[in-house]
């Protein structure tokens, strides 16, 4: 059994859903299911994450288990690159060394996004979900120590994870730097078709034209929560209707259901610029090390587009 040759290793809520949708519609390579199996993060280990849903979530889907996790290229086909995209193998300290030990040529693919919307669409998420149990961003971010100190997973870490200076320079301690492609979600946004120029070129394959329609999760405060968490969870009643529904029309009807639930949310205009002087070192950091210009995520005005 062979592992990954490519990685998309982050950041959450930075446009990774969408980019392994692309990605799995190319001939050429081959992405795991489940999109996140977490094994380079929590490798060994059984998790037993504590937050709201964790349970259910990634305690239930992580694949820890080597053996298990080669299992899942299994149906890889010999001319196709196996790749995953796993957000928290960037976050994890010592995910990026055992990617070294498995895979050392790997290529890695790492999307980012404004790191304060990043926060605030993460929080979204959870809110989405059900399982945010604080009503505002603030008040969520003045509890995150707590939450880490007690062992809620990483999609919780609403500022830990928008800290990508941090978390890149250890990928690059252990991987050269041709081998890591630095993306933005903004230009992802703006032109997805040159963005996955970019990828391809960087992972070796021919280009293709894009057909699909991504499906990424959006975030934001549901009108109705029952709704939210069957949407946006798996939830027994999506089990019940799924086989019953053809993939396209059970993801329209999806994007029609969280169009008309889902309002979005936003932060205080202090918050901003409380979390932008928090972050400046590591955005300084950042620059440094991968040679982004992430100047417009230093701005103390909201970026347009918001945080779905």
């Amino acid at each position: 059994m062979t592992g990954p040759q490519f990685l998309v290793i982050g950041a959450a809520r930075s446009g990774t859903t969408a980019l392994y949708q692309y990605l799995a519609e190319h001939p050429g390579l081959f992405l795991t299911e489940p999109k996140e199996p977490h094994y380079f993060a929590l490798a060994g280990t059984t998790p037993a994450f504590t937050g709201p849903g964790d349970r259910q979530t990634i305690n239930r889907l992580a694949v820890p288990d080597r053996e298990a996790y080669l299992r899942l290229y299994r149906d890889a086909r010999p001319d196709q690159l196996r790749g995953e995209a796993s957000v928290s193998t960037m976050y994890h300290p010592g995910a990026m060394a055992r990617v070294r030990e498995m895979a050392p040529d790997a290529r890695l693919v790492c999307l980012l996004r404004d790191p304060v919307d990043r926060a605030l669409s993460a929080y979204g998420f959870m809110r989405t979900r059900g399982w945010e149990p604080c009503a505002t961003f603030e008040q969520a971010l003045a509890d995150e120590p707590r939450r880490i100190a007690e062992g809620w997973h990483h999609i919780w870490h609403y500022v830990g994870m928008s800290r990508y200076g941090e978390q890149l320079s250890r990928a690059l301690e252990v991987f050269p730097r041709e081998q890591l492609l630095v993306l933005r979600h903004e230009d992802m946004t703006a032109d997805p078709d040159a963005v996955l120029a970019r990828v391809y070129a960087h992972l070796g394959v021919p280009p293709v034209p894009r057909t699909t329609t991504p499906d990424p999760h959006r975030s934001g405060e549901p009108r109705s929560r029952f709704l939210g968490r069957v949407v946006s969870t798996h939830h027994p009643l999506k089990k019940l209707v799924s086989p019953l529904l053809p993939t396209s029309l059970r993801r329209g009807l999806r994007r029609r259901i969280v169009a008309r639930n889902i309002v979005r949310i936003g932060y205080r205009p202090e918050t901003r610029r409380a979390l932008v002087a928090d972050l400046a070192p590591d955005l300084d950091l950042l620059e440094q090390v991968t040679g982004l210009d992430v100047a417009a995520w230093r701005s103390l005005e909201r970026p347009a587009g918001g945080a779905g």
